[in-house]
């Protein structure tokens, strides 16, 4: 289970790191400055907003305690 949480959160990042740089450069270069981001600043700012994205346990994860062993084995 542990590797279908992983592939989840990956494709959860993607898609938010997706959205932001679609969001982002869709702005003006005044609309940008405004906001204090210049253009080349984008893809850091959505690889940023992807990392804050945290897994989320799956049922089956819960229920045999998977991510308590994993913490506690590291």
């Amino acid at each position: 289970m542990q590797l279908l949480t992983l592939i989840r959160t990956t494709w959860r990042r993607w898609a938010v790191m997706s959205e932001v740089h679609r969001e982002l450069s869709a702005y003006s270069e005044r609309e940008l400055a405004d906001l204090g981001i210049r253009r080349s600043e984008i893809a850091g700012i959505a690889r940023e907003a992807a990392a804050r994205i945290q897994p989320k346990m799956m049922k089956a994860d819960r229920k045999a305690g998977t991510f308590a062993k994993t913490a506690a084995a590291n």
